[in-house]
């Protein structure tokens, strides 16, 4: 193997599923011993009869490596030492060695750094910065937690995705909840998410995500080696991947088709309070059902919550209507722990500034399909590009 290089294919090893694995330890003078790069397994081997022991709990640990074996430590017998909250696939393993030494080519790094106080281990630390690569699915409540606990020691918390791909419908893609949780925003990428795929040695980045209905998003994607991307990450130019709004229009229309098809589709709150107030969902206004830039915040397709804040957005502040609706479980909510202030109350706040954009159209249904698909191509040419540069700028 070439000096520099990065652990091999991920197929090429195992790890037993019972052992509390790691790829750093302690000598009995106290000194860090890594087992993550090119030289890895020759370094495990070589120092497979020496005694090492676990920086956390103190316990005995043993050195595996073998033909069939990502070199690793490993504690002798069973222990409860809370090292790590789950055990380590040979992915995360892999992963975390080559998100090791990708870093350390440019900045200090510890792998697998205990930090004061125990009971929190990020898989690197490299300034202020946790590195966390989660191949596993966890509850959005931990997530939040472990984000949570960074944050309070004032450090950055830097979550890479490692599980399953991304799926793809077509040219759309469909970010399951336990995604979106990675989901962070910036200026002049909008909501992203960062993958690594330590298979393909290399990150996937989708940017400009936007929601098209409840579970499909645009967004422009991009594969980066891990030798081409920098660390930290940097922001590139927005690169423009919006549908356009006649789009967003076809999807809300399949959205009502499905909704009404389901089995108890006239028990749903959104139906139930379109018909409760004598109109049709097919001939609801353009302006109900649009994307905003928050929208991700909500997992509901736009046309529901935003029909709810038209109800009452006359007698009470769009950010309390949606906070009520979510108590009221008409909404749901999408936590997003790492894209700060990005929520549903936030999401509202950008639907009523849109509508002062826009003009704030008179609440006019249309009397017929053909009506409403000539009245939607009209809107489009009227608002579609100031409503999708709403999106990214």
């Amino acid at each position: 193997m070439k000096k520099g290089s990065a652990l091999p294919l991920v197929e090429s090893y195992k790890v037993k599923g019972e052992d509390i694995c790691m790829l750093s330890a302690v000598n009995r003078q106290g000194k860090p011993v890594v087992l993550a790069g090119a030289e890895a397994k020759s370094l495990a081997l070589r120092l497979k009869n020496t005694p090492h022991y676990c920086p956390q709990c103190g316990s005995p640990v043993l050195i595996k490596a073998g033909n069939v074996n990502i070199p690793h430590f490993a504690h002798i017998s069973h222990t409860l030492c809370q090292s790590f909250s789950e055990h380590e696939s040979p992915r995360h393993l892999a992963g975390k060695a080559d998100l090791f030494q990708w870093i350390t080519q440019t900045a200090e790094a510890e792998l697998e750094a205990c930090l004061p106080g125990g009971g929190q281990r990020p898989d690197i630390l490299t300034g202020n910065i946790a590195v966390e690569f989660q191949c596993s699915s966890i509850s959005a409540a931990l997530f939040k937690e472990r984000t949570e606990k960074y944050t309070a020691r004032g450090m950055i918390p830097f979550w890479i995705y490692g599980g399953k791909p991304v799926e793809r419908k077509g040219s759309y893609v469909k970010l399951t909840p336990f995604q979106r949780l990675f989901l962070r925003f910036h200026p002049h990428l909008g909501f992203y998410f960062l993958s690594y795929d330590p298979e393909r040695k290399g990150f996937t980045i989708y940017k400009n995500i936007t929601p098209l209905t409840v579970t499909l998003c645009t967004a422009h994607q991009r594969f980066i080696p891990i030798q081409d991307m920098t660390f930290p990450p940097s922001a590139s130019g927005s690169d423009r991947d919006v549908s356009d709004l006649n789009t967003f229009f076809d999807y809300r229309r399949k959205w009502i088709d499905q909704t009404c098809q389901f089995d108890r589709g006239h028990r749903h709150p959104f139906l139930q309070a379109v018909y409760a107030s004598g109109r049709n969902p097919y001939l609801l206004p353009e302006h109900i059902g649009l994307p905003v830039r928050s929208s991700i915040a909500i997992r509901n397709h736009p046309i529901e919550w935003q029909f709810y804040l038209l109800l009452e957005l006359e007698k009470r502040p769009a950010e309390e209507i949606i906070r009520r609706r979510i108590e009221l479980g008409h909404v749901k909510e999408q936590p997003l722990p790492l894209a700060g202030g990005k929520t549903p109350e936030m999401a509202a706040v950008e639907y009523a500034a849109l509508l002062d954009v826009i003009g704030n159209p008179l609440s006019l249904d249309s009397p017929s399909l053909g009506v409403k698909l000539e009245k939607e191509k009209a809107f489009t040419e009227a608002f579609g590009k100031a409503i999708l540069d709403k999106l990214i700028f």
